[in-house]
């Protein structure tokens, strides 16, 4: 509050005070500001008030962080804190911390419950060090236009990459083979090892004879264990909760074409939290390592520039974060 303007209040109380002959305290409380207040303002009279509260800090965000932070998430909510952050850093909109995300969205009404930690799963198999070292496949059922179809698909277990996927009408194990075939032809010199579960398509003869031709190893899961194949397993529930579910396929073809899209969107674009919340295609093409490098960079660059930014303000400057305002207490 400026000066001129706290004297205008003072004035108007003491000619009230000679009209009514109320406490100038009591009538200060009618206006909406405290006793203590009222006792400051008259300790320090003709002189102008001063910020008294946060002092900022140079790592702060600025207010068009946060302005840019809270307009970036408020429609994209859904996602979860880190794959926002991640998003923010990689477009160039807000490059900060997920935890200063987290904190910004709760101070602007925006953030969720943290999820519930579940039980500690079992590890499984060892995890790959390079991209064709292990493939998942696996069949999923796929509900489009009332009817179940099966969705086949093999996946690279280093980058979670969906290699190859198709969607059929039964589930003959012919499907599997098909699909298998169809990634050893993208990638010829691949040696994979290929896990899957012990379903009749996977244990049959003229699918152990396909492993055979094309020189690939192949693992089976544990029965009754679907954590061994579970990079798969949580991919067909993605897929399902963030595309399937949403859709209203119009036929079998239109369901086909959505679903590519879907997938390469997945493989080129979304942000995978076991990949450090980058899509599965950068993994893939070994381009892990530089895009980690450029968001270190990113974060390093903003933080300077935010230390700039508080040290650019003066001491008699417009506070950014003004403190809340006072309630009067009870007389």
């Amino acid at each position: 509050m400026s000066l001129a303007i706290r004297q205008l209040i003072e004035k108007e109380l003491s000619r009230l005070h000679v009209l009514t002959g109320i406490a100038i305290l009591t009538l200060a409380l009618y206006a909406g500001i405290s006793r203590r207040t009222f006792r400051e303002w008259q300790g320090r009279k003709e002189a102008e008030n001063q910020h008294n509260g946060h002092i900022p800090r140079e790592h702060w965000t600025t207010p068009e962080e946060e302005a840019a932070i809270i307009g970036y998430c408020s429609c994209r909510m859904e996602l979860g804190y880190r794959t926002l952050c991640w998003q923010m850093v990689d477009a160039n909109i807000a490059a900060v911390s997920p935890a200063t995300v987290y904190n910004v969205l709760k101070r602007g009404g925006l953030s969720k419950k943290w999820a519930e930690l579940g039980e500690d799963a079992k590890k499984g198999f060892d995890q790959p060090q390079s991209i064709h070292e292990q493939w998942h496949a696996d069949y999923s059922y796929v509900r489009v236009c009332g009817n179940f179809y099966y969705f086949v698909s093999v996946m690279d277990g280093y980058s979670r990459k969906i290699l190859t996927w198709g969607l059929y009408q039964n589930m003959e194990g012919l499907w599997a083979e098909v699909e298998l075939a169809k990634a050893k032809e993208l990638y010829p010199y691949a040696r994979p090892r290929i896990i899957t579960d012990n379903g009749s398509q996977f244990i049959s003869k003229d699918f152990r004879e396909l492993l055979a031709l094309l020189e690939i190893e192949h693992t089976l899961t544990s029965p009754g264990h679907p954590q061994s194949n579970g990079k798969l397993e949580r991919f067909h529930r993605t897929f399902k909760c963030e595309h399937v579910r949403r859709s209203a396929f119009l036929s079998y073809e239109d369901a086909q074409e959505r679903m590519g899209k879907w997938i390469k969107y997945y493989n080129e674009q979304r942000l995978h939290a076991a990949l450090f919340y980058l899509p599965p295609e950068d993994v893939f093409q070994g381009l892990k390592e530089k895009r980690l490098a450029e968001r270190k960079n990113k974060m390093h660059t903003a933080c300077i520039n935010r230390r700039n930014y508080w040290q650019s303000l003066t001491p008699d400057s417009e506070p950014p974060y003004k403190p809340m305002p006072k309630t009067a207490s009870p007389a």
